[in-house]
């Protein structure tokens, strides 16, 4: 594939995107039917928590670790083996009767979106131009707001036609389709660590230089406290129209829709101002501050619902100020070039422990005191935690870890 010496492969980076998108997908699917998956396998709020969270659970256990491997096997060969187990995720969990074997269809495709979102953005930072990389970056980061959103607007019209098993089996064709396309499209991407020897050592060396380096550690750690609020207040906002106001499914899972898509814009101003100077450390804890107090708005007892609702709009706008400003900072933060991806495991790691801890919790302070108000304090906490990080890695320069 021949391009210009001094421009970026704008095309191919789209559809490294798209993998993510799709990847996506998997997430945006569950919270609109969250209630007919509860009323279909008879299971409380507290069970159907963990179909949110089950998903990150393989993120929580290995991010760093399939970062690692990725480093030492190859970007291209995991991503589209994680694009295949959620294929298989997908078929298996459309035709299981059970909490338990939805549970373990979901956990096949969080290993599956795992493989691609550790994957995907290294190969973006192996082929991109280094003038384009900070806008690269915060495209790649619009992934999950991308795709989860436009499954959102998608659901009530393939729901007219089938029911949520087929849902995920639509999702599987797509997949499938998609994998092929991206198959063929990336096979000229050489692999950037060829001389690489796979060692179960050397693969848990690299775990640990890179996760007792500051720099990675504490951008993982805020990953966990953004993560945790952002799939909290998405998860459960379906459950929280409905059950609060009454709306119908489709204006639920459209509301739900719309909160997610304009997290893309703070992603993509994250970007800009991040290359325009603004420093990184800053834009994270304002970003920490207004999630905070918008938690306060969107759980309050009180309040309409346009308040409750602008709420999160806030809290979506400028929480995806923090993906961008952390995901684009792995490559600098990483302990040597060759362990970016294991970086970007870490970090991922952490955003996966967050999303697997944020609804059970919530879900259980909920059914405790009978109010969604519990989620002011609770999120505006984790909030304010995020905050804290943030000062911390203000006196961390990038590459001191190196």
């Amino acid at each position: 594939m021949k391009t210009n010496e001094n421009k970026s492969p704008w095309g191919l980076i789209l559809i490294l995107f798209g993998a993510g998108i799709l990847s996506a997908f998997q997430v945006g699917k569950v919270p609109p039917v969250l209630s007919d998956i509860r009323s279909d396998l008879v299971i409380s709020l507290f069970y159907a928590g963990w179909i949110l969270s089950v998903f990150n659970f393989t993120g929580l256990l290995l991010g760093t670790f399939t970062g690692a491997i990725a480093d030492a096997i190859g970007h291209r060969r995991l991503m589209l083996t994680g694009l295949v187990f959620q294929i298989i995720g997908c078929l298996l969990g459309s035709f299981t009767d059970s909490f338990y074997g939805l549970l373990a269809t979901r956990f096949l495709e969080g290993a599956g979106f795992l493989a691609v979102i550790v994957s995907a953005p290294t190969l973006i930072f192996q082929v991109v131009k280094p003038k384009d990389m900070t806008i690269a970056l915060a495209i790649w980061t619009c992934y999950l707001p991308a795709g989860a959103s436009l499954m959102m607007i998608l659901v009530p019209f393939i729901l007219t036609g089938t029911d949520w098993k087929g849902l995920w089996q639509i999702n599987a064709v797509i997949l499938m389709a998609y994998t092929l396309l991206l198959s063929k499209k990336t096979s000229h991407i050489k692999f950037m660590n060829p001389s690489t020897l796979v060692t179960f050592k050397k693969l848990i060396q690299d775990v640990i230089r890179t996760s007792t380096s500051a720099g990675p550690l504490i951008l993982a750690l805020i990953f966990v406290a953004y993560a945790l609020q952002w799939i909290t207040v998405m998860g459960f906002l379906p459950t929280l129209i409905l059950e609060k106001y009454g709306f119908s499914k489709s204006m639920a899972s459209i509301l739900t829709a719309a909160m997610v898509f304009v997290n893309i814009f703070g992603n993509l101003a994250g970007g800009r101002l991040l290359k325009r100077g603004i420093t990184r450390w800053k834009l994270i804890a304002f970003a920490c501050t207004v999630m905070g107090l918008s938690s306060i708005a969107i759980y309050s007892a009180d309040a309409i619902f346009i308040l409750n609702y602008t709420g999160c709009l806030i809290f979506s706008i400028f929480g995806g100020l923090i993906p961008a400003s952390i995901l684009g900072a792995v490559p600098d933060y990483a302990p040597s070039k060759n362990l970016i991806a294991t970086t970007n495991g870490l970090v991922i790691q952490g955003g996966q422990a967050g999303q697997v801890m944020g609804p059970p919790i919530l879900a259980y302070l909920v059914s405790q005191t009978g109010s969604w108000s519990c989620g002011s304090w609770f999120l505006g906490s984790v909030a304010l935690l995020g905050l804290v990080l943030s000062l911390c890695l203000s006196r961390i320069k990038p590459g001191i870890s190196s």
